[in-house]
């Protein structure tokens, strides 16, 4: 199955679609879902910011991977750590070796291995932590002024909520969370952006720019609702249009710091 991830707001715009209402929670979590590896990947970084989108994805693989292994549910995370090497890590070693920083796909390829063999033993959680220390430091081979802006970055945070959305979608059947590693994907996505919105607070003390983190926090919130559930009920919190609907609105939010440059 090729996922068409509609999401990739570098390569087509979405459409807005309409929020519904927001649904209750699920009285309680079911147990686990088939899992399906129907990841694809999305073609060569065409820019300093496309990288930056594209390792932000490889990067939420990798977190949500964690969680699953510190929640003991190591068969769903072991797919996270193969898609970073097999498909998202093609996606950017192109720009990787043009800028002569080492590759560290045999690095992510070693955490796959260790995760599937003993993923509770303490050398894989020093693999983990060693390889989501490298994906940060490539982080650093995109221009320093790109990092620095504020209105850039922030349209690499909405961009990978976008592309969540898109992730949630796929996990759906009939209405129905039925793909868990898809819904897991748009967990990871969120992860890292929480992670990055963290970083530009740090880095962007003024009072606009806290003001303009703020909002799309809020809006993080929202999304990272829908997908709150680890182990999800099938019926999920919210439907595909309203997951969409909050992913606009993070991009109105970096439309509109875009233009007040």
């Amino acid at each position: 199955m090729i996922k068409t991830t509609c999401a990739l707001t570098f390569l087509c715009c979405l459409a807005s679609l309409p929020a519904g209402a927001t649904p209750s929670l699920p009285a309680s979590a079911s147990v686990p879902l088939g899992v399906t590896q129907v990841d694809a990947a999305f073609g060569n970084a065409a820019s300093d910011a496309d990288f930056l989108f594209r390792l932000g994805m490889l990067e939420g693989h990798l977190l949500v991977g964690h969680e699953l292994m510190q929640a003991h549910q190591d068969a769903l995370a072991v797919p996270h750590f193969g898609h970073p090497v097999r498909e998202l890590y093609d996606d950017i070693s192109n720009y990787l070796k043009s800028r002569n920083f080492p590759a560290f796909d045999g690095q992510l390829a070693a955490l796959e291995a260790a995760v599937a063999a003993a993923p509770q033993a303490p050398d894989t959680e020093a693999k983990y932590q060693s390889a989501l220390a490298t994906v940060r430091k490539a982080r650093d081979i995109a221009p320093a002024e790109l990092r620095a802006s504020l209105p850039e970055m922030i349209r690499v945070c909405s961009n990978t909520i976008d592309a969540a959305s898109g992730e949630f979608g796929e996990s759906l059947e009939r209405g129905r969370v039925a793909v868990l590693v898809e819904y897991h994907d748009s967990r990871g996505f969120l992860d890292y952006v929480a992670w990055q919105l963290a970083q530009l607070k740090t880095a962007h003390p003024t009072p606009a720019a806290q003001a303009s983190l703020d909002q799309l926090t809020q809006v993080l919130a929202k999304a990272q609702w829908i997908v709150g559930d680890l182990m999800p009920a099938p019926t999920p919190r919210a439907s595909v249009g309203t997951y969409r609907a909050i992913a606009s609105e993070a991009t109105s939010i970096a439309n509109q710091i875009t233009a007040a440059k």
